[in-house]
C-alpha cells in the first residue's frame, strides 16, 4: 500500500492586502506525496512554491482546505509534524561565528539528540559533503558554496523523515552541486526519507526528482514523472512541458 506523506484537499492560502485587495498565493491544491519520493516543485517566481511549503510546515495557516503531513494535520499536530520534518529554506542564515561542525552540533542539539549520537551524526554528514578537513574552520571564511553545504547537512543532522529543500544547491559550484544531489539521491534510495525540493535548475530535476508538480499563478497545474509529462503534452523535453504550461504556448 502507498505510504502518503504529504495530502492536500483543496488547500487554499489567500493574503489579505488591504480590505478590498486580495492575493489568492494558492487555489485548490490537490496532491499526495508518498514515501521516499524525491518531489520537485516547479514554478516561475510567485507560482506559490514557497507558501505551500511554509503551510505544510505549519509557518502558515491555510485560508481554506487541508492539509496533512506525516498523517497529520497541520493546523491540529504541528509540534508532532516539527519534530520529524526539516526545512532548508532559500534564504537560510548561518552561524558565521561557529565551525561547520558547530553548526551541526548546535541545530542537532536543540532536538534533544543525545552527543555520542549527534557526533556520529555530524561525522558522517561532515565526510558526505566533503568538509571533513575544514570541520574546525569558522564559516565567515567559507565560500557561498561551502555555506550551503553546511546549511544542507544541518538540515539532515535531525534525520527527518520528510525534508523540504528550497534551492538546495543555490550558490554551489558543479562538483558541490553533484555532493548534494548524491547525497539527497542515498536518502531516498537507501534511507527511504521524503524529499521535496523547489528548484529553476530542469538538469537537476531530471536526475533527481520521481516526480514533479508544476505550480502557476497558485494552482497545481501538472503533476507526474517527468517522463510522463512529456508524453502527454507532447513535448521533447520537461523544459518545453514547463515553459508551456507556465506561458501557455505550444501545448495542446
Amino acid at each position: 500500500m502507498p505510504d502518503s506523506v504529504i495530502r492536500t484537499e483543496g488547500l487554499t492560502k489567500i493574503f489579505e492586502k488591504g480590505r478590498k485587495h486580495e492575493v489568492v498565493a494558492l487555489k485548490d491544491i490537490d496532491l499526495e506525496v508518498q514515501r521516499g519520493e524525491v518531489f520537485g516543485l516547479l514554478g516561475p517566481n510567485g507560482a506559490g512554491k514557497t507558501t505551500l511549503i511554509r503551510v505544510l510546515v505549519g509557518l502558515l495557516t491555510p485560508t481554506a482546505g487541508k492539509a496533512y503531513v506525516l498523517g497529520r494535520d497541520v493546523t491540529e499536530d504541528i509540534d508532532y509534524i516539527r519534530t520529524r520534518v526539516a526545512l532548508l529554506p532559500q534564504e537560510a542564515g548561518i552561524y558565521e561565528r561557529l565551525t561547520a561542525r558547530e553548526n551541526l552540533i548546535y541545530y542537532g542539539g536543540m532536538y534533544g539528540i543525545p552527543d555520542d549520537e549527534l557526533n556520529r551524526r555530524a561525522d558522517r554528514l561532515l565526510e558526505i559533503i566533503g568538509l571533513k578537513e575544514k570541520q574546525h574552520y569558522q564559516v565567515k571564511g567559507f565560500s557561498g558554496g561551502m555555506k550551503r553545504k553546511v546549511l544542507v547537512a544541518r538540515a539532515l543532522i535531525i534525520e527527518p523523515e520528510l525534508v523540504f529543500l528550497d534551492e538546495p544547491t543555490t550558490g554551489v559550484d558543479t562538483l558541490g552541486a553533484r555532493v548534494v544531489r548524491n547525497m539527497l539521491k542515498r536518502l531516498s534510495e537507501e534511507e527511504n526519507r521524503t524529499i521535496v525540493l523547489t528548484t529553476h535548475d530542469l538538469h537537476e530535476v531530471s536526475e533527481l526528482c520521481d516526480r514533479v508538480g508544476i505550480l502557476n499563478e497558485g494552482h497545481l497545474v501538472a503533476v507526474g514523472k517527468p517522463d510522463e509529462l512529456e508524453e502527454k503534452f507532447k513535448a521533447a523535453n520537461l523544459e518545453e512541458v514547463f515553459t508551456g504550461l507556465v506561458t501557455g504556448e505550444g501545448i495542446e
